[in-house]
C-alpha cells in the first residue's frame, strides 16, 4: 500500500529547489562554497485521482473483509453459494485509520568553483522519517471471528471438530455415489436425478468449505455461528443432511454442523492479528515506525553559460543561465517490507536529473525559472508483490523484484520582489509530472504464481502542483571577497510550500519548510 506513497513523498523535494532566489547557481573559481540546511515535511492527507483521503486511508474500512484481506474472497464466494447469498461479504467489523508522515532533513554540502563557469558539488542529508499510525477497531458492527478450526490460529478442539466433519460428509458421499452406481436410484428417474445433483453439490461443498475451514489455505476468520450467515449455512447442512438420510435414504453418521467460531472479534483482534507469527500477514506491529540515518547522496555539476544578473555597478536585474547534471546515490535506508508503515531515508536506487535554471529580472522584480528530468534506474528489492492499494498484503507474497519508479519531469517559476538590493520576498509554483513504473521478477525462481510483479505499479502515475513564498537574503557578491574571506552569512533563505492539487495516483498533501545559509572561503584567484 505504502510503496508508491513511499517514492512519492521524497519525489516531492524535486519541486522545490532549495537554492536561494537570487544566489548564485555556481561557485566562483577558485572558492569552496559551504552549505548547511533544514528541511522539514508533514502530511496527514493524500489525494487519489484529485480526491482528498487519509494519509493511511487504504488501511482502514467501514465493513472490514476481502476489501482488505484477499483470502477473505474464498470466504465470500463459498458461504455466499452455500446460503444463496452471492451478494455476501464477510465483516470483521469497522476499521477507522487515520495516519501522520514527519521527516526533518539536514543537509551539508560543499561546492567548489572549478573554473569561472563550471561547479562540482555535493550535499548529504541526514534524515529522520516517522510515520504515526491510529487504528480504531468497531468489532461490534462485524459478523466473524477467528476460525477456531484453522491449521495455525485455531485451537486443537476445533481442528479435532472440524476434521470429523469432514470426514463424515465425505463419507456420506462416498456411500450415496456407491448407490448411484449401484443402481439404487435406477427405478425413480426423479429420484435418481435428486442423487446425481446432491452429489455434485455436496462434493463442491465439501471442498469450498474445507478449503476455507481447515486446509493449508484455510481463512483466518469465518462468520460466527450465531450471525445471519453462520445461522443460514448450518440450515443449508442441515437440510442437505435430511436429504441423504430421509429422501436418499443414506444411512450415515453424518450428523455434525459446521465449525464455526463461538463469537465475533473483539477490540484489538484484528491489529494483533496482523503481527501474528502464525498468521498470514505476519507483519512488524502497527505502532508507527521511526527511521534515522544518512539519507540519499548526490554529486553534480553546475556550468553557466551566462551570468549578467546582479552586475556589481549596474542595475539590478539582468540575466542568468546555467545547466546542471547530479547524479543520486542509494546511501540512504530502504524500507522493510514487513513493517506496512515504513518509509526509507532513501530510495535505494540511482537517479540521474538533467535540468537548467534561468534568472529573469529588471530593477526590484525577477524570476527564476527551473526545470529538469529525472532518469530513475531500476533497482533490486524485496516487495511483498501486491498492489497499492492492498494495505495488508500476505507474507508469501514477499519476493524479489527488479522495480524501476516511473520518471518524473519537474518545472517550477518563483517570483519575487527586492525589498532592498540583497533581500526579497519570493514565491514559487512547482509542477511535477511522474511516469508509470514498472516492475518484473528479478529471476524466474523469484516468480509467484498467478501473481505479476507488474501489480506493484498499478495506478502509478501521477501529478502534482506545489505553491509556497519565503525570503531570500544574497550578502556581498562573492565577485567583491577580499583575500580568502568572503563574510558570515553570504546566501540565506526560508521556504514555506505546500501541495495544492494532485491527480492520478496517490499524491501526499505534504506540506513543507526549508532554511538554508552558504559561505563561501577563497582558495585560489
Amino acid at each position: 500500500m505504502l510503496r508508491l506513497v513511499r517514492s512519492g513523498l521524497l519525489l516531492l523535494a524535486l519541486a522545490a529547489p532549495v537554492e536561494a532566489q537570487l544566489a548564485p547557481l555556481g561557485a566562483p573559481k577558485g572558492t569552496l562554497r559551504f552549505t548547511v540546511g533544514g528541511q522539514f515535511e508533514s502530511a496527514d492527507r493524500r489525494l487519489l485521482d484529485g480526491h482528498e483521503e487519509d494519509y493511511l486511508a487504504d488501511f482502514g474500512s467501514p465493513a472490514l473483509g476481502s476489501d482488505r484481506f484477499a483470502f477473505l474472497r474464498a470466504v465470500d464466494t463459498i458461504v455466499g453459494q452455500a446460503i444463496g447469498q452471492s451478494g455476501y461479504k464477510v465483516n470483521l467489523g469497522g476499521l477507522t485509520a487515520h495516519g501522520q508522515y514527519t521527516a526533518g532533513t539536514g543537509i551539508i554540502g560543499l561546492a567548489l568553483g572549478v573554473t569561472r563557469k563550471l561547479t562540482l558539488y555535493t550535499n548529504i542529508p541526514f534524515v529522520t522519517v516517522k510515520v504515526r499510525a491510529n487504528l480504531a477497531e468497531d468489532s461490534l458492527s462485524g459478523d466473524a471471528g477467528i476460525n477456531i478450526a484453522h491449521p495455525t490460529l485455531g485451537t486443537a478442539q476445533g481442528q479435532t471438530d472440524a476434521n470429523q466433519f469432514f470426514n463424515d460428509f465425505s463419507a456420506a458421499l462416498q456411500t450415496l455415489d456407491a448407490q448411484i452406481a449401484n443402481g439404487t436410484y435406477n427405478g425413480n428417474p426423479a429420484l435418481l436425478a435428486l442423487a446425481q445433483s446432491i452429489s455434485a453439490r455436496g462434493a463442491r461443498l465439501q471442498a469450498g468449505l474445507a478449503g476455507i475451514t481447515n486446509s493449508q489455505d484455510a481463512s483466518a476468520f469465518l462468520p460466527t455461528a450465531t450471525s445471519a450467515a453462520g445461522v443460514a449455512l448450518t440450515q443449508a447442512i442441515q437440510g442437505l443432511q435430511d436429504t441423504l438420510a430421509t429422501t436418499l435414504g443414506v444411512g450415515s453418521s453424518f450428523t455434525e454442523v459446521p465449525v464455526l467460531p463461538d463469537s465475533r472479534l473483539g477490540a484489538g483482534d484484528v491489529t494483533r492479528f496482523l503481527s501474528n507469527a502464525a498468521g498470514p500477514i505476519n507483519a512488524l506491529p502497527l505502532t508507527g515506525a521511526t527511521l534515522q540515518r544518512i539519507g540519499d547522496m548526490d554529486v553534480g555539476a553546475v556550468y553557466t553559460l551566462v551570468d549578467r544578473f546582479d552586475r556589481i555597478g549596474q542595475r539590478p536585474g539582468g540575466f542568468r543561465l546555467a545547466v546542471e547534471g547530479k547524479l543520486k546515490l542509494p546511501t540512504g535506508l530502504r524500507d522493510n517490507p514487513n513493517n506496512l508503515l515504513h518509509v526509507g531515508t532513501g530510495n535505494g536506487r540511482y537517479e540521474l536529473t538533467l535540468g537548467g535554471t534561468a534568472d529573469l529580472g529588471s530593477g526590484n522584480w525577477g524570476a527564476r525559472f527551473t526545470g529538469g528530468y529525472t532518469r530513475r534506474f531500476a533497482s533490486l528489492r524485496v516487495r511483498r508483490v501486491a498492489p497499492p492499494d492492498v494495505a495488508f498484503p500476505e507474507a508469501a507474497l514477499l519476493s524479489n523484484v527488479r522495480y524501476k519508479a516511473g520518471d518524473v519531469l519537474a518545472i517550477g517559476a518563483q517570483p519575487f520582489f527586492r525589498l532592498a538590493r540583497n533581500f526579497a520576498l519570493a514565491g514559487s509554483a512547482d509542477y511535477w509530472r511522474e511516469a508509470s513504473g514498472s516492475a518484473s521478477y528479478y529471476r524466474s525462481a523469484d516468480a509467484i504464481p498467478g501473481v505479476p510483479a507488474s501489480v506493484l505499479v498499478e495506478n502509478s502515475a501521477r501529478r502534482a502542483l506545489m505553491v509556497g513564498g519565503g525570503l531570500t537574503y544574497v550578502g556581498r557578491a562573492v565577485q567583491e571577497c577580499e583575500g580568502r574571506r568572503c563574510g558570515f552569512p553570504i546566501d540565506a533563505s526560508w521556504r514555506y510550500s505546500r501541495v495544492i492539487a494532485g491527480s492520478g495516483g496517490r499524491v501526499p498533501e505534504v506540506w513543507m519548510t526549508q532554511l538554508e545559509i552558504r559561505w563561501y572561503q577563497r582558495l585560489w584567484r
